[in-house]
């Protein structure tokens, strides 16, 4: 009898909750409409959340980056590179 290969999403359904894997693999049971709503609800949700984060580190990014070249300008001038 050859070997299924298992997805790794199909894995990680049963690793998450195993009785929700037997209903959709084992016995082909379908989620219903307002789950399958809710769901893409949360998915819209969670995307907007990872467009602010990302839109907030970039600010942050630009002032470390501005610390660190005035750091290194110091250094400069303060040993007397700069001559």
């Amino acid at each position: 009898m050859p070997r299924k290969l298992i997805p790794a999403t199909e894995l990680a359904e049963f690793v998450y909750c195993a009785k929700a894997w037997e209903l959709k693999y084992v016995r082909g049971a379908e989620s219903s409409a307002e789950a399958q709503q809710l769901q893409v609800e949360g998915n819209a949700w969670h995307a907007a959340q990872g467009r602010q984060l990302a839109r907030s580190d970039s600010p942050r990014w630009a002032a470390f980056i501005a610390l660190a070249l005035a750091v290194i300008l110091f250094l400069f001038v303060w040993m007397g590179w700069a001559r």
